[in-house]
């Protein structure tokens, strides 16, 4: 098996039947298999969930935390996986067709890496807006060091990667004690750390227009917001075993305090 495919979705009816059908009209002719872990209060329907590439799993919420919720899902998903390689998706967004193909054509699947791809966004009239808003002031040096150093990070369907990695990051991070933080900040710092992610510039993932995601709650005029911020450069220290010291960790512990 080259992929699997991890869908995580939460009454995301709306939306789930285009989002397993874009996994399935992938170009790509080799194995791959689509794992949908549901916490749905009704399970999906049996007709879109019919083909034999397909398999579900419902559960209920693991978790009051949407992040946590969301990040044991996809480990659900992943233990039950038997690809070489994972793709993550949100049940709200999709892939474009030649994404597996692009992936493998591009990427050695036997090389221990993450790949993050481009997005794109699509709206409610059903056409394709923009391309993701990159914000190339994170590039620079001098951001990176007196800023912070985080790469962009696209969303959790944007994530690829050698499933050795997953099992590695699943293993070695205790995703519960980082409650606000999801999946993908959580697993791109951790490739980012091992120096195993990389990017290709292909749009391959299409996200929705005002999706309703697990960070939609977080305004940077809201508590949280910071708190999260601290939660992130707390991660990345523990798993970096260096202390930060920029204007980020500052102005975040500063404004998280009051």
């Amino acid at each position: 098996m080259f992929f699997s495919i991890i869908i995580n979705t939460h009454n995301q009816h709306e939306t789930i039947e285009r989002c397993i059908n874009s996994c399935l009209k992938q170009n790509f002719k080799k194995k791959y298999e689509i794992i949908i872990v549901d916490t749905s209060n009704n399970q999906i329907n049996k007709k879109i969930i019919s083909s034999k590439k397909i398999r579900y799993f419902h559960f209920r919420n693991f978790s009051q935390y949407p992040e946590i919720n969301q990040i044991k899902k996809i480990y659900e998903g992943f233990k039950k996986s038997r690809g070489k390689w994972f793709c993550l998706l949100d049940a709200d967004d999709f892939f474009k067709s030649n994404k597996l193909k692009n992936i493998y054509d591009k990427f050695n699947i036997n090389d221990e890496i993450v790949v993050q791809d481009e997005c794109c966004y699509y709206n409610s009239e059903k056409k394709l807006v923009t391309n993701y808003p990159h914000k190339k002031y994170k590039s620079f040096f001098l951001y990176k060091k007196i800023i912070n150093s985080w790469p962009e990070i696209y969303g959790t369907s944007s994530i690829s990667g050698n499933s050795k990695i997953l099992k590695s990051f699943f293993k070695k991070v205790n995703i519960n004690k980082w409650n606000l933080l999801a999946i993908d900040a959580l697993f791109l710092l951790f490739a980012l750390n091992k120096k195993k992610l990389l990017y290709t510039k292909k749009i391959l993932t299409i996200k929705s227009v005002g999706s309703l995601t697990v960070g939609s709650k977080y305004t940077p005029f809201g508590k949280n917001y910071w708190m999260r911020r601290v939660q992130q450069i707390s991660y990345w220290e523990n798993i970096t075993k260096n202390k930060i010291f920029n204007f980020d960790k500052i102005i975040a512990k500063m404004i998280s305090f009051f």
